[in-house]
């Protein structure tokens, strides 16, 4: 089994699996339980839980269908104007139909 596949398998699914990150946790928790988000920058080495943790915030606010909520990009690979105008212009125009919030997210 590789590593990837286990890093997934065990990757926590919701806000109450995350451990040791009361305070962030219990921040995240209070954006889903108020359907409101500010703008997040997170920062932090590798393999810390940045994403782990908005994926999990994500399932939580959006439900099963959170990934059409979320624009994933790879910053060392996918950047410039060209991404913008064109990954992340048409992902924020496109409707968010039947969503329990009015807002994305994109990491």
């Amino acid at each position: 089994m590789s590593s990837g596949m286990w890093t997934e398998k065990y990757r926590p699914q919701s806000l109450d699996e995350i451990v040791n990150q009361k305070e962030i946790v219990s921040r995240f928790k209070n954006f889903v339980n108020e359907k409101n988000m500010p703008h997040l920058l997170l920062v932090g080495p590798a393999g810390v839980g940045k994403t782990t943790s908005i994926l999990a915030m994500a399932r939580d606010l959006y439900g099963p269908s959170y990934r059409s909520f979320i624009l994933e990009l790879n910053a060392s690979d996918e950047r410039g104007i060209g991404v913008i105008r064109d990954k992340v212009k048409n992902f924020a125009r496109t409707a968010a139909i039947a969503s329990p919030v009015n807002f994305k997210i994109l990491i």
